[in-house]
């Protein structure tokens, strides 16, 4: 008896191509998870795009959200959890605050091992600092890549500084955020006080080891003769913001009051703080509302 081959109908081809696809597609989600890439490559060319960073095959994780100016600290972890080295693997750092330095970083990662990104952030106020990392690696047949933005917050040295407030024109107390302590600081003078412009201004500095304590006030610290004298601004050149008496009017005091001082931001010298006025909150300089 001759045997009769017949071709199946189409839908069951149909049926078994669709059975195929689907039981390929279940293999390489098998081989490949879910993992924390911007993208992947095999030997064979597959590429997937993939999420959840720390238990990826290349895990990152953000391991500070705090740096203190000018120390060195680590910033975020990366770990091969492949079953291969990756021999070679770069990291690039970017910001738009430009005062960050790679102190180090991995240049390779077993497998199973970690590594941290050291990075020096210098800040003279308080400043959130955007980090971009961009890592590449290569190694056993895979190519993988992973972009990451992480933001810390760069506290400069010694307390925060966020005002002074004066006892009319004779007094007054640095404001901080958090405890007090040591910064640099010039305190800006004059005779008892002037009511006629004048540019006879003394400038009494506090740096190196005459540092000005935030915890004292003001007038214990100025050593100046004659005694009759009266505060224009206090500047705190590390952290480029100066704070005037807001009744300081070009080289005239208007009726010296107590009051919050009014920011500048930027250094100052005898000139810039004889021809500035304080016109409705605003320092205004040479007529015009400027930052230094």
């Amino acid at each position: 008896m001759n045997a009769t081959t017949r071709s199946p109908p189409a839908r069951v081809s149909a049926l078994r191509t669709l059975s195929l696809v689907l039981a390929f597609t279940a293999a390489v989600g098998l081989i490949f998870g879910t993992a924390g890439f911007s993208a992947m490559e095999a030997d064979r060319g597959l590429a997937v795009n993939v999420t959840d960073d720390e238990s990826a095959y290349l895990g990152y994780e953000a391991v500070n959200h705090t740096v203190h100016d000018g120390e060195p600290t680590d910033i975020v972890e990366y770990r091969n959890q492949f079953d291969s080295d990756l021999g070679e693997f770069d990291v690039e750092v970017s910001s738009d605050h430009g005062r960050v330095t790679v102190v180090s970083a991995p240049e390779a990662l077993g497998e199973g091992s970690k590594s941290r990104v050291t990075l020096v952030i210098r800040c003279d106020t308080r400043t959130t600092v955007p980090l971009l990392f961009e890592a590449d690696g290569n190694g056993g047949g895979v190519s993988v890549s992973l972009d990451r933005t992480h933001t810390v917050t760069c506290v400069p040295k010694g307390p925060t500084v966020t005002g002074v407030s004066f006892d009319d024109a004779s007094n007054g107390r640095v404001l901080v955020d958090g405890e007090g302590g040591a910064v640099a600081a010039d305190v800006w003078i004059v005779g008892n006080p002037p009511t006629e412009p004048t540019g006879d201004l003394s400038e009494v500095e506090f740096d190196g080891t005459a540092t000005f304590d935030t915890m004292t006030k003001i007038r214990r610290q100025v050593n100046a003769t004659p005694a009759n004298w009266k505060i224009v601004a206090v500047e705190f050149p590390d952290r480029n913001v100066t704070y005037f008496h807001p009744g300081w009017d070009a080289g005239v005091y208007e009726t010296p009051a107590t009051a919050d001082g009014v920011a500048y931001n930027g250094t100052v010298d005898e000139g810039l703080v004889a021809s500035a006025s304080v016109e409705n909150g605003s320092v205004v300089v040479n007529g015009s509302s400027g930052d230094g």
